[in-house]
């Protein structure tokens, strides 16, 4: 996930949003973390800290990347969309969006991790280091900020294993381990092929792209969709029904 994107996240329900970001930008910087500070100006103590780990005091990074934050936020306000759903895409090289699609499949996924605020659920046959990587970060400041996390375990991906140990040791580093579950199939289950992503039951990303980094960064060329409303509750649904109790 890149910096503005994680900085954006904490941003994200400030009134202000540059004002907000210099705020934020001094508390990175200061020598000693201060919670109470960053709870009186309307910040989440929880996630200043795991921002102040992924920064380590680097101040002209820091400053770019409030300044971007918060430009991410303006950004998302402008742009929220009427429609109940939008299609994203994940397109090869450097080739540009075809007119309207406005989000890439990354984009997508990163934007539900971000604006999470009880339960983000993953679904994916294949996921390798690349593809999680996007996500490890905004995954671990949700987990942080309270957020029940859960990854249906792929059954036949050769790299989710490691992929799965680089997020669980960033959870361990600068999230809530408590947060995270990994789900099993049962032994009778189809293969599960679909490839889903939810947050706080209410959005979900539902596409071609598995969490890796040809299908979320290319040269895959993937469709999907992201869609909000009661209906991502069937999702979920349809992720219980082979799932382990």
């Amino acid at each position: 996930m890149h910096d503005a994107d994680l900085v954006g996240g904490v941003l994200l329900a400030a009134p202000d949003p540059w004002s907000a970001g210099r705020d934020l930008a001094s508390l990175l910087i200061a020598a000693r973390a201060d919670r109470r500070q960053a709870s009186s100006l309307g910040l989440d103590p929880d996630l200043v800290e795991v921002l102040r780990a992924h920064f380590g005091g680097d101040g002209s990074r820091i400053a770019a990347a409030c300044d971007l934050g918060a430009a991410w936020v303006l950004g998302r306000r402008s742009a929220a969309s009427v429609e109940p759903w939008d299609l994203v895409a994940s397109l090869p090289g450097d080739t540009p969006l075809p007119t309207g699609l406005t989000h890439t499949t990354g984009e997508a996924l990163v934007q539900l991790v971000t604006q999470s605020t009880s339960s983000l659920r993953l679904a994916a046959p294949f996921i390798d280091l690349p593809g999680i990587s996007y996500l490890t970060d905004g995954l671990a400041a949700a987990t942080a900020r309270g957020v029940r996390l859960e990854i249906l375990l792929p059954t036949r991906s050769t790299h989710a294993g490691g992929a799965l140990h680089e997020l669980c040791a960033t959870i361990a580093r600068d999230g809530s381990p408590a947060n995270l579950s990994v789900a099993a199939l049962r032994d009778d289950a189809p293969w599960a092929h679909l490839k889903a992503l939810t947050s706080d039951s209410r959005a979900a990303y539902i596409g071609s792209a598995n969490v890796t980094g040809a299908g979320l960064a290319g040269p895959n060329l993937e469709l999907g969709i992201l869609v909000r409303g009661p209906a991502v509750a069937v999702v979920e649904r349809v992720l219980d029904l082979f799932r382990e109790r």
